[in-house]
């Protein structure tokens, strides 16, 4: 009796199941070393820059860190929740301290920097020390592609900030809202109907 190939589906199934195992393993392979903290299920894509010397990275579960973007803790920390995403050659600097909680996307491009620089006049920029306070980004959190996010910063549950937007230390956000410009201002909430005529128009760059 002639034995039956398996069916289209399995095919497919055992493929994905082997390119998660691959995927994982290298995911433990670059994490170790580097004495990062990873989540269960999280993926670490080739290509991914990370720097811990000095510092704390703590990835959270089901986490996506696509191929290009940077981890760098520079003396600081990095913390991610659950189902965090960190999309194409966005950047997070870890030096006064970054929290990024549970669900949040953060889109290709995007610059997320706690510190910055002195600029009294006395002194050349070189030589200026650093401030570092610390950013914490909240849970269900979408930040659009090339945003910068400074030093200090507090973006609360559910916001969106529009793709381009700086967000600084003067920003006091709601949950749910929408904000968008330079710098940054409410421009919108995700509480508000489409029919009442603010939506996410503008936030939209890739998550």
């Amino acid at each position: 009796m002639m034995k039956m190939p398996p069916p289209a589906s399995a095919l497919r199934r055992g493929k994905r199941a082997l390119w998660y195992m691959v995927a994982r393993l290298w995911t433990i392979a670059r994490a170790f070393p580097m004495r990062v903290s990873i989540g269960r299920r999280t993926l670490i894509r080739p290509g991914v820059r990370i720097l811990n010397k000095g510092g704390r990275i703590r990835i959270g579960d089901d986490c996506e860190i696509h191929s290009g973007a940077a981890l760098l803790a520079s003396g600081g920390s990095i913390t991610l929740g659950n189902s965090v995403s960190v999309n194409p050659y966005a950047i997070l600097y870890g030096q006064g301290g970054l929290l990024v909680g549970d669900g949040t996307r953060i889109a290709a491009h995007c610059v997320i920097l706690p510190s910055n620089h002195s600029i009294d006049p006395g002194l050349p920029i070189h030589l200026q020390p650093l401030t570092a306070v610390g950013i914490q980004i909240g849970s269900d959190v979408w930040i659009g592609a090339g945003v910068k996010v400074l030093d200090g910063s507090i973006i609360s549950d559910g916001c969106v900030i529009a793709a381009g937007a700086v967000v600084t230390r003067k920003l006091k956000t709601v949950p749910f809202g929408i904000y968008g410009g330079v710098p940054a201002k409410q421009i919108g909430s995700r509480l508000k109907r489409p029919s009442d005529g603010v939506g996410t128009q503008g936030a939209d760059s890739g998550r």
